[in-house]
């Protein structure tokens, strides 16, 4: 290697020389000199103090434009303490107790250590803006909303929340804008009811969900951030409708057709244990014709009322079932023919309606 180096051209030498002698003179001139250099910081958090004297008039304040981050923060120190700062060292606040008429407050930046050394330290932007106003207090009903349906065979029956409504207080026209408060509860493929405890979600009036980030920073608080949320999911059964025997005939007539429901099916929701043993619904004789039947009938009755505890009907509309009973007169055989053609003409269909 040194041979190499003795070979070279004795200018292009002195040229390497004065090159490393000049570069370890610069540096040994800035190590021992410790020269002023610049330092810079983004996205600096502004710390609001003294709040708490707006809140007292029974106000409330909000950062406008996030103004409350400092997008870049420039210090300037000897290298020798610049060396030795990170960014959590920087520290930002805004007294609210020298806001001034338009709602600017003025940033004071420092770091935690070695601030006596800092030469100079500034920000992008030198003011937080505050937007004073009443705080307002609203109360919403609370909704249950549901995401995704049950597995096949099973039905959500019924929906219910600890609490039925929440408490927002807030800035006056933030909290005017607010439409209405739900829990959401996902019952994607479920077989059984759930129990959760989902968080409050708050929409404007337009339908906007409002993120957690925007109910933190608009300061808005709820008497309660969280609710005990009970999805009640039901099993599903068709089951048949029977009539009752023994429907009273009046003297001389025979019963011809019936009785029979319609519809004869009916859908049932209700615990799996309980729907086990449940095949069929009947509707009593008695409840059918409680005097003798001596023409056509048809009655409308109310299934549901005939239902085991516990069990209900999957559709409302469903209740209603219509009854059919066919009467015809008893023949006498050695009655004239005739006569009991016209007979059997008075005895054609009449329909009479009873709702129970």
């Amino acid at each position: 290697m040194i041979k190499r180096i003795r070979e070279l051209d004795p200018n292009l030498r002195l040229k390497v020389a004065s090159v490393v002698l000049a570069m370890m003179a610069w540096y040994m001139i800035n190590y021992f000199s410790d020269p002023a250099v610049r330092m810079t910081v983004s996205n600096v958090s502004v710390q609001i103090i003294h709040g708490e004297t707006i809140e007292k008039e029974g106000d409330v304040y909000t950062v406008l434009d996030d103004t409350d981050v400092i997008p870049t923060v420039t210090i300037y120190a000897k290298r020798s303490i610049i060396d030795k700062l990170e960014a959590k060292n920087v520290i930002a606040t805004a007294d609210v107790r020298q806001i001034e008429d338009d709602g600017s407050v003025r940033i004071s930046l420092t770091t935690d250590k070695y601030s006596n050394s800092i030469e100079r330290i500034s920000g992008s932007i030198s003011y937080v803006q505050l937007r004073v106003e009443p705080q307002q207090t609203k109360s919403l009903p609370l909704e249950v909303e549901t995401t995704g349906s049950p597995a096949d065979g099973y039905v959500l029956y019924d929906t219910s929340a600890e609490q039925n409504q929440v408490i927002i207080s807030g800035p006056q026209s933030y909290v005017e804008k607010l439409g209405r408060a739900a829990a959401k509860v996902d019952i994607s493929e479920s077989e059984r009811s759930i129990n959760s405890y989902p968080d409050i979600i708050l929409y404007d009036t337009d339908g906007k969900e409002i993120t957690a980030d925007e109910m933190e920073s608009q300061k808005l608080h709820l008497n309660i951030s969280s609710v005990k949320v009970v999805a009640t999911i039901y099993q599903t059964k068709t089951i048949s409708i029977t009539c009752g025997s023994g429907v009273p005939i009046a003297d001389g007539y025979e019963l011809a057709a019936g009785p029979v429901a319609d519809p004869s099916f009916v859908q049932i929701v209700g615990a799996a244990g309980i729907l086990h043993n449940i095949e069929y619904v009947e509707i009593p004789a008695e409840d059918i014709a409680s005097e003798p039947v001596s023409s056509n009938i048809h009655k409308t009755i109310t299934i549901s009322k005939y239902l085991p505890e516990g069990v209900s009907l999957l559709a409302s509309d469903s209740d209603k079932v219509i009854v059919y009973i066919q009467v015809s007169e008893v023949v006498n055989e050695e009655a004239d023919t005739s006569d009991t053609a016209e007979n059997a003409a008075d005895t054609g269909f009449q329909e009479t309606e009873t709702i129970y």
